[in-house]
């Protein structure tokens, strides 16, 4: 981070050199040429352009507690990625969004076409893995499908409507997609349990039978990520679902997770701040 810093700085100081270097137009009187230089040293330097944080600093869009765990190690540098993408029974031509979270839902940070059913992106990034989105289609037929960006080669093989995708190559893509795959067909129960409960047609019993279903598959949710983050708290992953989960977390969970994380993690601002709400919890 403190390289990318100091760039952006040299870039600025180079761009404020370029303003201030500009060939002044040459006068017939020497006055002109005096009142000309004199503006030129008082222009100020211009102001930094600003741009989509997402674009230069991709970890801008990540979880804030990630992003707070990065920006406060120096140790961390720029690398690039590659993501290789299949997309089967979409339409030719379908757009491929690479999307960020933001405050105002997913932005799209870059975007291509398919070529057949294939796709690709490629870019720089942090050597520290952090969630983007690849969207597909529009509506009821979007396609999400989460990627870890990281250093390396990204493989991605989605199929539409039938809502099956794998993503793998990299070790944080390796190690999230078995839990997002359990995770999803959890999801899948909740969303026919809830559809039930609200079903005219089913008895007061039964549809309040499908809420206090639907509320233990959320309960086994929060139980299985805790589980698995506890399994991998010494990599990114375990880490990302421990800042997501903390305050789904009991107190008790959170003690434990917080002994078993790694010296690595446990000097960073993020494992201090679950710390502190820890304390807070009954």
């Amino acid at each position: 981070m403190r390289h990318i810093i100091m760039i952006i700085a040299l870039l600025t100081a180079l761009s404020a050199s370029a303003q201030t270097n500009k060939p002044v137009r040459k006068s017939t009187t020497t006055t002109s040429v005096r009142k000309s230089a004199a503006n030129t040293t008082a222009r100020k330097a211009p102001p930094r352009q600003r741009t989509n944080p997402a674009a230069k600093n991709p970890v801008a869009a990540a979880n804030p507690n990630i992003k707070k765990a990065v920006n406060s190690n120096p140790q961390y540098r720029e690398v690039s990625y590659a993501i290789h993408g299949k997309a089967h029974n979409f339409p030719e031509g379908e757009w491929v969004k690479l999307c960020a979270p933001s405050k105002n839902g997913l932005q799209a940070t870059d975007s291509v076409q398919l070529q057949g059913e294939n796709f690709s992106f490629r870019g720089k990034t942090l050597n520290v893995p952090y969630m983007k989105y690849l969207v597909l289609g529009q509506g009821v037929k979007k396609t999400l499908v989460e990627v870890f960006i990281e250093e390396g080669n990204i493989n991605v093989d989605i199929t539409a409507e039938k809502r099956i995708d794998h993503v793998s190559g990299t070790p944080s893509n390796n190690t999230y997609t078995p839990y997002r795959d359990s995770i999803n067909a959890i999801y899948t129960q909740i969303y026919d349990c809830t559809r039930e409960s609200m079903r005219l047609t089913n008895s007061a019993e039964e549809r309040e039978a499908y809420k206090l279903g639907a509320d233990s598959l959320r309960r086994q949710i929060v139980t299985y990520t805790y589980s698995f983050a506890r399994k991998n708290l010494n990599n990114w992953v375990g880490i990302y679902l421990f800042a997501e989960y903390y305050k789904r977390f009991t107190a008790s969970q959170n003690k434990a997770l917080l002994a078993a994380v790694p010296k690595k993690f446990a000097i960073l601002p993020l494992m201090e701040e679950i710390r502190k709400y820890t304390k807070t919890q009954k």
